[in-house]
């Protein structure tokens, strides 16, 4: 009983900060120092479970007070392995010694068939581990991956939910960027759920991913799923929910606001016409009683006051359940995981499912026998209004009946519905009705449902008769099935034109009635591997010796069948309706590549060290060449630590400083099959003939699609990197630079375009001709510590990276009789075409003195330069100007910190030197104004921004060209692609950030919890640029309407059982 309430009374004190009772506890003093007896200053010093805690000094000396028997003093400090010691009563002086923490000195690196210390690298990889991840509340991995790791940079141009992946490029790379997923090749990683990888890898140069061969040129992403461990299960729960909305999307004008500028346009362009004489003459076409009617709150009288904007882009939810069970014993263990990702968009009917599904297991089936499998299943559903988004991820305008760009045209003046229809604005270039809530609501569906399934196995021997000595058989099958259902149901609106109403049919027409598309693809991708690895040491050379086979093996296919006039909507099947006009469609594919992989590793002391590899490819796109079937692409990389010299270890603290140096050179067979063949294609027209009975027949035409070329080979590209890693103070502060040249030649190009007149167009449709280069830098500089904060360590890190790259064309097939400024050898990939503007006119003088495009312009045009002095502005003006529309230079700062419990994250990431254009790039390849440039873009509402700072009589000093309704009488052209609409993309974005707060294990263990976290998190939280307000400068292409990158704001929990 007294031991009862003297440990009852001692709690109490404690509580209520017990220093009383310290004269009766023992203090701790000693020493810390590391394995050569070197002082360990920074050493947190703590009693386990609770406040009590110091930071050794400069001399590794420390006194910790307050103890009592049977307290555990932890030693811990960033690099070296923790120490525990426990309190008996007697101990009051304790020297420790830490070593180095060979998990952390020692990181291991996924690399091409295989893993490396990193250390012992000699090639350009950057590398995070799968927690990394999940700090943002991202939806799919693409999206994660910039600005956390060097050389890499990624563009999200949607925000659609299932379609918001990011465009990822590695080094300024022109071409898609390959992925391995555990060891083998794969489309994509962006239907991988975060929750289940465990690292990610970026081979940057070309000798680090010269093992992949064929197409390995752009780079290579290397993600590894997570595996079993040893030990009891330990399961996992995470979960997120939270809401989405547009995180960048501008202010477009009210009622009230379009009928002032729309009259004021209307009247700059009488005046410019000569129609008017003066702004007295003017007779407005909205009248103050017409808005007055706009905000009366009465919308039966055919006016209103309506944010299209609002209604269509609203808030959207997502949510993500993930679970995850990890366990196993010596001779196997298992992974296993399910996860769940929702979104509903923040435009109604736009709704994405993902099912995902994961195991990996490995099992000892005998002494010198390892057996792994892996399987996973992904299973997704996503469904979308019959009419299309908007915006374009292809560099060009797409959709104009899209949803977003209906939204836009819309007038903010008229009801959402009258007379029982949704109303709708008229289009003026087309005359066809724009209701964006009619497009929404009443036009029909778009179901995609998609399942892929993968399995890989691998069968390891670990040959006991000779050390280090494995072989490895390995292989892979992937299968995915698509299915589309499309149902287009037609709809009647009121539209308002002309000062009056009219009901209209659906924009698409309504002569195929209620109309249905139906469509499946498959495909089926096979891999094989074999091969065999020697590693050992012998003293203190270090030797490994790979050489692998590979083959792989694609095939794919799709058909589609359409039916028109469905009497049911209900009832949406192609058996009730009757065919189409192209009732059926289909295609497959498939193709084959081999590979032979060789790769030796030497090192002496970890001080020198040498790599070569070697890959020899097959293609069966070079099938038929004459003797480019095969090629040889090998890599050679060295590296020199100078920390292991022995005339460098007096320098104190210095853990590592390694110079690197590599050349590869690598292929690609990126051109369509066949061309070693004249090939034919169905030609648009058909063939009529009689026959024998007086009657004809009509057969398909096809006609010459490509003259053969037997020479074709491989895309070569010849990589050279240099750099340097540096390393301080077990990890406290780290540097990685590297400096990178890639030449690219041999390009598999299409001709046509250089080929002179009287070669009549009969010519090799494909050939080896361009060539381009590319060369800048990447860096990473971290530093990781901690300190003591009321009594707890509170822990740090800071991280940030950069990468510069920059391209430029060697040889183009330039057309041979065109103006220099207009050809391609020596600019930039990407850069623009534009003519090159000097201001707006601001007087009738200076347009006199002036040259100018087509008719004479007004005062308030743009003022075009005359490039070559001929008097005129023409398509000879016009030439590569600018730079391209992507970030030359991208750059990320990582900020964390932890301490008692509560953790944050945040990630900032950003762009410089590239230019957007508020212009959009059109089918045909041309540059004209957007909604973004001209006011009243064919009768569509106008972005506050233009209308606010264009040129009028009443705004003198106006920024932007006059305001316009589209139709003067005579006047400049303000919608050239011109240096006037690029504008300087530089951007900081806080792309992400986390904060969360774990609950103590003292309570959560009563309750059988091993861990209990807490989280709020958001992306894409705010962006600072100098870009007119709304416009994103993710968004390459600016276009007329598109679905915004979202901002997500979340909450979530994680437990551990």
């Amino acid at each position: 009983m007294k031991a009862i309430f003297k440990n009852l009374l001692v709690s109490l004190i404690f509580l209520m900060g017990g220093a009383a009772l310290s004269f009766a506890q023992p203090t701790l003093k000693g020493k810390v120092t590391d394995a050569d007896g070197l002082p360990l200053p920074g050493v947190a010093v703590l009693v386990s479970g609770t406040t009590n805690g110091t930071v050794t000094d400069e001399n590794g000396n420390y006194v910790l007070s307050g103890l009592k028997t049977g307290d555990e003093v932890l030693f811990t400090s960033m690099g070296m392995a923790d120490q525990t010691f426990t309190c008996d009563g007697n101990l009051t002086n304790l020297n420790v010694v830490l070593n180095e923490d060979s998990t952390f000195l020692e990181e291991t690196i996924v690399v091409g068939y295989g893993t490396q210390k990193k250390s012992s690298m000699t090639s350009a990889v950057s590398a995070m581990k799968g927690d990394e991840l999940l700090k943002a509340p991202s939806t799919n991995v693409s999206q994660l991956l910039a600005g956390k790791l060097t050389g890499v940079s990624s563009v999200q141009e949607s925000g659609e939910p299932g379609l918001d992946q990011a465009s990822i490029r590695i080094r300024g790379s022109q071409g898609a960027v390959k992925y391995v997923v555990d060891g083998f090749p794969v489309d994509n990683i962006n239907d991988i759920d975060p929750f289940d990888i465990e690292s990610i890898s970026v081979l940057k140069d070309g000798a680090s991913a010269a093992v992949y061969g064929l197409q390995a040129s752009n780079g290579i992403i290397i993600v590894t799923t997570k595996k079993g461990s040893s030990g009891k299960p330990k399961i996992t729960y995470n979960a997120t929910f939270g809401a989405s909305m547009n995180a960048n999307f501008p202010e477009f004008m009210d009622g009230p606001q379009f009928a002032y500028y729309y009259n004021v346009a209307q009247m700059m362009d009488q005046l410019s016409s000569n129609a008017i004489a003066g702004e007295s003459d003017y007779v407005p076409y909205f009248t103050k009683e017409q808005v007055e009617m706009m905000t009366n709150g009465d919308p039966t009288d055919g006016w209103d006051n309506v944010n299209y904007i609002d209604k269509v882009f609203g808030t959207g939810f997502t949510q993500k359940h993930n679970i995850t069970v990890q366990a196993g014993s010596e001779k196997s263990k298992y992974f296993v995981s399910f996860g769940y990702l929702g979104q509903e968009g923040n435009i109604d009917n736009y709704s994405y499912n993902r099912y995902n599904v994961r195991a990996n297991i490995e099992s000892q089936l005998a002494r010198d026998f390892k057996f792994t499998v892996g399987l996973s299943g992904v299973l997704s559903n996503r469904h979308t209004p019959g009419f299309g988004t908007g915006g374009s991820d292809m560099g060009s305008e797409t959709g104009w009946l899209s949803i977003a760009n209906q939204t836009i045209q819309m007038h903010p003046y008229l009801p959402e519905k009258y007379n029982g229809y949704w109303t709708a604005s008229q289009k003026k270039n087309t005359g066809l009705p724009q209701s964006p809530l009619a497009a929404i609501y009443e036009s029909g569906y778009k179901k995609t449902r998609g399942l892929d399934i993968s399995a890989n196995a691998s069968l390891i021997y670990d040959a006991s008769w000779l050390k280090g000595l494995q072989f490895k058989v390995s292989g892979s099958f992937d299968y995915g099935a698509t299915m589309n259902k499309n149902l287009n149901t037609p709809f009647d609106l009121m539209m308002y034109s002309a000062g009056s109403w009219s009901q209209v049919a659906d924009p698409r027409g309504k002569g195929d009635g209620v109309n249905l598309g139906e469509g499946t693809s498959y495909y089926q991708y096979l891999t094989g591997q074999a091969g065999v690895t020697y590693i050992n040491t012998f003293g203190k050379n270090f030797v490994e010796v790979m050489a692998l086979a590979e083959i792989r093996d694609n095939k794919s296919n799709a058909h589609s069948a359409y039916a028109k006039l469905i009497p049911f909507a209900a009832l949406p099947e192609l058996s009730y309706g009757q065919p189409a006009n192209s009732p059926i469609s289909g295609w497959s594919s498939a193709s084959r590549q081999a590979g032979y992989v060789f790769r030796a590793r030497y090192n002496w002391d970890e001080r020198y060290l040498a790599e070569v590899t070697g890959r020899y490819d097959g293609s069966y796109k070079f099938a038929g060449m004459r003797d480019t079937r095969w090629g040889f692409f090998p890599s050679a990389s060295v590296a020199w630590n100078l920390a292991k010299e022995p005339w460098m270890q007096r320098v104190s603290g210095l853990d590592d400083l390694k110079i690197r140096g590599s050349v590869a050179l690598l292929g690609n067979d990126s051109i369509g099959a066949y061309k070693f063949l004249n090939t034919y294609s169905k030609y648009w027209q058909q063939i009529i003939y009689g026959n024998a009975n007086g009657g004809t027949i009509v057969t398909p035409g096809y006609a010459d699609s490509g003259l053969a070329n037997p020479d074709l080979t491989w895309e070569k590209s010849l990589s050279y990197n240099v750099g340097v890693d540096f390393k301080m103070w077990g990890g406290k502060l780290a540097l990685e630079a590297d400096a990178f040249y890639r030449f690219n030649f041999d390009l598999l190009t299409y001709m046509g375009s250089d080929y002179p007149p009287s070669m009549g167009g009969y010519y090799m449709e494909a050939t080896n001709h361009n060539a381009y280069d590319t060369k800048g830098i990447d860096v990473m500089i971290s530093h990781r510590s901690h300190f003591m904060a009321a009594g707890k360590p509170f822990q740090y890190g800071v991280s940030a990276t950069m990468t510069y790259a920059r391209s430029r064309w060697i040889k183009y097939a330039d057309q041979p009789n065109i103006p220099e400024n207009q050809k391609v050898v020596g600019k930039p990939l990407g850069a623009m075409m534009a003519w090159t503007a000097d201001g707006l006119y601001r007087s009738e003088e200076e347009i006199d003195n002036s040259a100018w495009y087509g008719t004479r312009p007004n005062v308030g045009d743009i003022k075009y330069v005359d490039i070559n002095g001929d008097g005129k502005i023409d398509w000879t003006d016009k030439g590569f100007i600018g730079r391209t529309n992507r970030p030359e230079l991208t750059y990320g700062l990582n900020l964390d910190f932890a301490w008692n419990g509560i953790d944050f994250n945040a990630q900032f990431t950003g762009g410089a030197l590239f230019d957007v254009s508020l212009t959009g790039t059109y089918y045909n390849g041309n540059d004209d104004n957007t909604i973004w440039t001209q006011t009243f873009k064919e009768n569509a509402n106008s972005p506050l921004f233009l209308v606010e700072n264009a040129y009028s009589i009443y705004n003198p000093d106006g920024t932007f060209p006059r305001l316009t309704l589209g139709t003067p009488g005579h006047g400049g052209d303000n919608g050239l692609a011109s240096t006037f609409w690029l504008r300087d993309g530089t951007y900081l974005r806080l792309k992400s950030a986390q904060i969360g707060y774990t609950i103590p294990k003292k309570w959560t263990e009563k309750v059988n919890i091993e861990a209990l976290r807490f989280f709020v998190e958001g992306q894409n939280i705010f962006t600072i640029d100098s870009l007119p307000e709304g416009i994103d400068p993710e968004s390459p292409g600016v276009n007329n309407g598109y679905y915004p990158q979202q901002r997500l704001l979340m909450g979530g929990i994680t437990l551990t059982f």
